[in-house]
């Protein structure tokens, strides 16, 4: 999108049937995830038990997350600019290939972007092999990828929006799409890509150009070729032969940028052993009756990082009460399990703002608790029941809530990521080789 957006004219028709079911299913899914949020934004419930995390691969009963995740989305603009070049790349895709094949590639395009996600996850700490991904994009991205090979030639109009107004102009698909891919591998590598899993997206777009060789149909690519041909007749024109394939500087492009993705594979599976363990807390809670589910990483070395990877406010707060309460970490307990009953406990909090910062006693009472602690003094297995107050911070003060519930299960897994980052690294890379051999031997055919 930083070049610009592609015009898309409109047309559907019988040709287009998996493209059109693709983007209705979407739009409904996300119609009905979003309707408590006023169709803004993804309930938060639903990205906790419908999105993807790296760290839930060794658990085949995760696997759905998979699928799931990629009938997802964050919000509006997330789903409208997805569809938008679902419906750009997807009804020329699904032409050249058939609703059947085409599904095919979109739905491994989308598997395969959680595995190059998975094994790159490293690069954004603990943290990243936790958050939950969402999305259509790394199944939209293998779209493009196997529109990048049947249509490199095609000119595109673009328009950038400045002060509101369109400025729209022509530029080769393969130039526009060479171009995104790319930028997503160097805002991956380089770490600037934000909460957007960017690798994602570069493992889809090379799956949608590995599996081609083996989806193309070369007997309706041959038709479709010669009618593309033979409505030059029209024109009485003879039929135009343009440079078939990739030109040598966009397959150029393309295998620096495939090479380095393969290199990060490698460099992954060899050195995955340094990523070591994650501890996953699953928390099953609610809050004044209303049930939520979260997974924390933490990172033994520094267990206030949690904050930072928090799906939930309100996760966050329940958190912070145990930690202030020495009841989620403390040396002193390892090995032992702790059990309270009633008892009233103040806890501290530093909270600040803009030119004023404060520690806030905030009473609580533990009705219930029950505790067992590892080697460490880590909580890794809990139930209980707390009645707090929720510090609300202004750029003038806090102020407390009235009294609120938390009764809550907790259960702390040591996930072995490097496990995870070298398997998934390992068909990163077979994946690349396939697609570097797709687009430099068979882009002609």
């Amino acid at each position: 999108m930083s070049l610009g957006i592609p015009v898309a004219g409109p047309e559907f028709g019988s040709r287009h049937r998996m493209t059109t079911f693709l983007i209705l299913a979407n739009a409904i899914v996300y119609a009905f995830t979003s309707y408590e949020n006023l169709f803004l934004k993804v309930s938060d419930y639903w990205v906790t038990i419908g999105g993807f995390s790296p760290y839930l691969f060794p658990y085949p009963n995760q696997w759905y997350r998979v699928l799931t995740s990629m009938f997802l989305h964050g919000d509006i603009f997330h789903i409208f600019f997805n569809m938008y070049f679902l419906y750009f790349a997807g009804r020329a895709v699904e032409r050249a290939l058939g609703s059947f094949r085409f599904s095919i590639l979109y739905f491994a395009s989308g598997i395969l972007a959680s595995v190059f996600h998975s094994a790159f996850a490293f690069i954004g700490g603990p943290s990243a092999y936790v958050i939950p991904a969402i999305g259509a994009s790394g199944a939209i991205s293998g779209v493009l990828g196997a529109y990048l090979i049947f249509y490199p030639g095609t000119s595109l109009v673009l328009c950038v929006p400045i002060f509101l107004l369109p400025i729209c102009f022509p530029m080769r698909a393969s130039i526009f799409i060479i171009f995104w891919f790319a930028a997503q591998v160097i805002y991956g590598f380089t770490g600037t890509a934000g909460s957007i899993a960017v690798f994602a997206h570069a493992g889809g777009f090379l799956m949608g150009i590995a599996v081609l060789p083996v989806l193309a149909d070369k007997r309706r690519i041959y038709w479709l070729k010669a009618m593309a041909h033979a409505s030059w007749f029209s024109f009485l024109l003879m039929p135009s032969y343009p440079l078939r394939g990739l030109s040598k500087t966009s397959k150029l492009i393309l295998s620096i940028f495939t090479v380095m993705l393969m290199l990060g594979g490698i460099y992954t599976a060899v050195t995955a052993p340094r990523v070591g363990e994650v501890k996953v807390a699953a928390i099953n809670y609610t809050l004044n009756g209303i049930p939520y589910l979260d997974y924390v990483p933490f990172n033994p070395k520094d267990l206030r990082a949690y904050a930072r990877s928090v799906t939930y406010q309100e996760t966050k707060v329940l958190l912070n009460r145990l930690a202030a309460a020495k009841l989620l970490y403390d040396p002193s307990k390892a090995l032992k399990t702790v059990e309270i009953k009633g008892k009233s406990i103040v806890t501290r909090h530093k909270v600040s703002a803009d030119g004023w910062k404060e520690v806030v006693e905030v009473p609580n009472l533990i009705s219930y608790f029950k505790g067992t602690y590892d080697r460490s003094g880590l909580l890794t297995e809990a139930e209980g029941s707390i009645i707090t107050r929720i510090i609300y911070i202004s750029q003038t003060g806090y102020k407390l809530s009235d009294d609120v519930r938390y009764d809550f299960e907790l259960n702390v897994t040591d996930v072995n990521v490097s496990l995870i980052s070298r398997r998934t690294a390992l068909v990163s890379i077979a994946v690349t080789v396939l697609a570097l051999a797709s687009f430099t031997t068979k882009d002609r055919e």
